[in-house]
């Protein structure tokens, strides 16, 4: 993409979101590599590779509209049930992405955070581990947005985490604590899954109060559009959390 054409998107995304009433915080679960590169013959790996390019591009969308912060569901606690060879190539497009988009989250004053379970991924993907320390370094001291990757994440890990935080201080509010695992993160305001699907999969209580929106398209053929669509759709929505 030239600098012209990267300033005319730039410019787009402000312009067709400005005045919408944008959520502060952004969760995406990203669905469909396997299913796209069925529809085109190809390799479940080349999905999960062309899911990664689509989420870098997501990235630079984050960096252009007013969300504080974005949330990516890159693997959850039941994917595991995968073969082991899927996984491997889940984890290696993760550690290309972070790779790529590193510079990019240093410039643009963006916070990275990994949250999940990092004993299995320590283990079987030490360099992965690697690049995940090294992100989250040296971008530790930045105080604008937030980008959060959550790995081996779920309900089941975050009531496990949250039984044991409690037990360690039985003073905390139940919402104060659940801030306090998440390192500091709040409840998302909306969740965006792309694919058509309809549902959480258990991603835990982060999410317990956002809306919903679902894109049909799969994650490799996500676009500008769509996105922008999917926070329309979210703008026009009363949020009354019980009330009146």
């Amino acid at each position: 993409m030239t600098v012209k054409n990267t300033i005319s998107k730039a410019k787009a995304m402000v312009l067709q979101t400005s005045g919408l009433n944008l959520p502060k915080s952004l969760l995406i679960i990203p669905d469909g590599n396997g299913r796209w590169a069925k529809q085109l013959g190809l390799s479940v790996s080349a999905g999960h590779q062309q899911g990664g390019k689509t989420m870098s591009k997501v990235l630079d969308d984050f960096m252009l509209v007013d969300i504080k912060t974005l949330g990516v569901w890159g693997f959850s606690e039941d994917n595991w049930k995968r073969p082991f060879e899927e996984t491997e190539e889940i984890m290696l497009v993760i550690e290309e992405v972070i790779k790529q988009n590193l510079e990019k989250l240093i410039k643009n004053n963006i916070k990275f955070m990994v949250l999940g379970n990092r004993e299995k991924i320590k283990s079987e993907f030490p360099s992965l581990t690697e690049t995940i320390i090294d992100a989250e370094n040296k971008t530790s001291q930045n105080t604008g947005k937030i980008l959060a990757l959550f790995i081996d994440y779920g309900e089941k890990y975050q009531l496990e985490e949250f039984a044991k935080a409690r037990t360690q201080d039985k003073s905390l509010k139940t919402y104060d604590l659940l801030t306090k695992i998440n390192y500091g993160l709040p409840l998302f305001d909306m969740v965006l899954r792309t694919s058509g699907e309809h549902r959480l999969s258990g991603f835990g209580p982060l999410a317990t109060l956002a809306e919903f929106v679902s894109v049909k398209k799969n994650l490799p053929d996500l676009t500008d559009k769509d996105i922008i669509g999917a926070l329309k759709e979210f703008s026009g929505r009363q949020r009354r959390f019980g009330g009146r």
